[in-house]
């Protein structure tokens, strides 16, 4: 991964990545910052703005651009470095920053990404990550929390959502504050590194206005098709959770419809060697808005030796809700049985 450390940052281009979330066609949508977040190519503008741990001689804060890990590959990380030597509880904090843009459409908006927390070697000194994303406004000097969560453990990757309200006009930036500590003191025989990976991170927001009543965790009413478009739009690749069960020439993957979006889901899946190579038929089902299906997808004859050897596969997913529609890519862990 390239990193920044210490708080110094490292100039990186901004590269426009193609986008994880489609825009539904007809329907008036805005995906900020510019880009879709998907970070397929580069950090899109995303920089390190601090970086710094407690115990400065023995642990190390550093952030920056990993092209490798993310769904698919490409994401920003926060990692922690710890020496042999320490024998404290340690605290380290990351921020990661979005480059400025200015709404051009205001509403209601959904912010989605996806995370990833490991520990590393460091599981004996119970490292836990606590991360929050915040919209600050530039204009009016604001800032508002979208969304904080904790992980107390190793995590995969799994997406998150948040509401927010844009004014057209205002210019933003999203900012991601990683904060990663140990619960139990370091015995000076442990050393290791904590990664925490954002991917995917898009404030989708539609024209139609905020048609019903949302709050600060991405709950609200059915709202208008505008509304709905955006929502849709945002938690596409929130619909496949993951691992995938393999068996025999049979995937087994788990489809939901999120209560968000306010709609039943239409949802059709495709396992993917890579994007344009299909590793399996296509299966389309309906869900129930809150509830979750699971899918039987038929390996391809010639895919099969391939998917058996891998580890996660890359999967298209297409969601339906209502008049709006959007598609979505996501690599799953792949476990056999």
């Amino acid at each position: 991964m390239r990193t920044w450390k210490g708080g110094i940052l490292l100039a990186l281009a901004a590269v426009m990545a193609s986008g994880a979330l489609a825009v539904p066609a007809g329907a008036a949508t805005a995906v900020y910052p510019p880009g879709g977040g998907q970070f397929s190519g580069g950090p899109e503008g995303w920089e390190v703005t601090s970086a710094e741990c407690n115990v400065p001689a023995l642990c190390t804060a550093s952030g920056g651009y990993d092209g490798a890990d993310g769904v698919p590959a490409g994401s920003l990380g926060a990692d922690t470095n710890i020496s042999l030597n320490l024998l404290t509880l340690f605290r380290s904090a990351v921020t990661l920053q979005s480059p400025d843009f200015r709404a051009s459409t205001g509403g209601a908006a959904t912010l989605h990404l996806e995370r990833r927390f490991s520990q590393g070697s460091l599981v004996d000194l119970a490292p836990q990550l606590d991360y929050r994303v915040q919209l600050v406004d530039r204009t009016s000097g604001k800032r508002s929390s979208l969304i904080t969560e904790t992980l107390d453990g190793a995590s995969g990757w799994s997406g998150e959502d948040g509401a927010a309200t844009l004014k057209a006009g205002h210019t933003y930036a999203l900012a991601i504050t990683a904060e990663t500590s140990s619960n139990v003191a370091g015995a000076g025989l442990l050393s290791g590194t904590t990664s925490a990976r954002f991917d995917n991170v898009a404030l989708t927001v539609g024209s139609g206005g905020a048609g019903g009543k949302g709050d600060a965790n991405g709950k609200g009413g059915s709202g208008t098709d505008g509304t709905i478009a955006a929502r849709v739009a945002a938690l596409a690749p929130a619909t496949l959770a993951g691992p995938v069960q393999m068996k025999g020439k049979r995937l087994f993957v788990k489809a939901r419809c999120p209560k968000r979006i306010g709609r039943n889901c239409r949802i059709s899946v495709l396992g993917l060697l890579k994007k344009g190579k299909p590793a399996t038929a296509n299966r389309t089902v309906k869900v129930a808005k809150g509830k979750t299906k699971r899918l039987v997808l038929r390996v391809k004859p010639r895919a099969k030796g391939k998917v058996v050897n891998r580890k996660r596969l890359l999967f298209k997913v297409r969601v339906r809700a209502g008049k709006a529609n959007a598609t979505a890519f996501k690599r799953l862990k792949l476990i056999r049985r």
